[in-house]
């Protein structure tokens, strides 16, 4: 498998996603970078739609064994005054970004986006 294309101390930029974290978080800084693995069908969840919650883990003996990829361990970039979280990201949903670009992609409730 190929090497992680991102490096622990870069800041990246991804869509918010209910499925990353807890709120729509829009970018953050590397804190960690996992191979990911292919979870067993034993231990996959579904929505009650029946759309599957995730295939990947970083767990190997939750998985099949074969590396997927890599997973990235982010602290979230957010406005001042907003708190942070730690969220894991996928390598294909990431993009190099700066601090000051994923400030600016937030907006307050009127729609101007954050400046600091």
């Amino acid at each position: 498998m190929a090497n992680a294309k991102f490096k622990v101390g870069q800041v990246i930029s991804f869509q918010p996603s209910s499925r990353i974290g807890k709120r729509q978080r829009k970018g953050g800084t590397i804190t960690k970078v996992e191979k990911t693995y292919e979870l067993k069908d034993e231990n996959k969840r579904y929505y009650p739609n029946g759309v599957c919650r995730g295939e990947l883990t970083t767990i190997k003996e939750l998985s099949k064994g074969e590396e997927k990829g890599y997973a990235y361990i982010a602290k979230t970039i957010q406005p001042q005054n907003f708190t942070a979280e730690t969220v894991a990201v996928e390598e294909n949903i990431i993009n190099l970004s700066t601090k000051q670009e994923v400030i600016e992609s937030y907006a307050d409730a009127s729609g101007k986006p954050y400046t600091k």
